[in-house]
């Protein structure tokens, strides 16, 4: 079963654009990664200094090797630089998935 993970980000004040370009920037990498099904950048409405990155990785560990692979290329420090707290990291099982009729 697939893990997703959601990554937040909490920016400095005006600099949401900044941090979802940097994770726009790095996508074609990351979904080359091993281990990566998908990725969705999300951004909070009420919020445009919150940016979340949800993803589908085969297996958790995939992820974890992913982030420590991004934190040895020096993209974990570009986002500190520009966060005012540290990135949020949730692992989840999935347990159930539908459409609904808006979808149909």
């Amino acid at each position: 079963m697939s893990t997703l993970v959601t990554a937040e980000f909490f920016a400095q004040p005006g600099r949401g654009d900044d941090v979802a370009k940097l994770l726009l920037d790095i996508l074609g990498e990351s979904l080359e990664h091993e281990g990566c099904e998908e990725i969705r950048i999300l951004r909070d409405q009420s919020d445009a200094d919150h940016v979340t990155g949800l993803t589908r990785w085969t297996e958790a560990h995939h992820y974890t090797d992913y982030l420590a692979w991004r934190t040895a290329h020096g993209f974990t420090s570009a986002f500190e630089a520009m966060l005012t707290r540290p990135m949020v990291i949730h692992y989840y099982d999935e347990i159930y998935q539908g459409q609904g009729i808006a979808a149909r």
